[in-house]
């Protein structure tokens, strides 16, 4: 799963994959749409990219509704089941907002998931 607004960043990490791995992302731009991705393919996701930039401003509110870090927020009260099912997920975060970067980092690892932060490009 690839969570981005910026569709030339999506294109750009879309001609970095594997051809294998084209077909099989989900490419996400609302934290909505992660959240759902989240749910419904928790057991078979083996990668989430996060951004927490999600509108059109560089560096976004982490309180928003619509940034990384309301992802995150999701991931730190899932339901036993569902963070079972997405032990096998290495999440990266992905933004080069290092102050937000770190915050949704810290919060993944405190709560117990694989995670690393690499802006991208990096």
């Amino acid at each position: 799963m690839f969570l981005d607004n910026d569709s030339a960043r999506a294109a750009l990490m879309y001609s970095r994959m594997k051809p294998a791995d084209r077909d099989s992302t989900i490419w996400c731009r609302t934290a909505e749409e992660a959240i759902v991705t989240l749910n419904d393919y928790a057991g078979s996701l083996t990668s989430a990219y996060l951004d927490s930039s999600l509108a059109e401003n560089e560096y976004s509110d982490t309180r928003s509704e619509n940034s990384g870090m309301e992802v995150v927020r999701f991931l730190e009260k899932v339901p036993a089941k569902l963070k079972i099912d997405l032990k096998t997920c290495m999440f990266t975060i992905h933004t080069w907002d290092r102050v937000a970067g770190m915050k949704m980092f810290t919060r993944l690892f405190k709560a117990g998931y694989d995670v690393k932060y690499r802006p991208f490009g990096s």
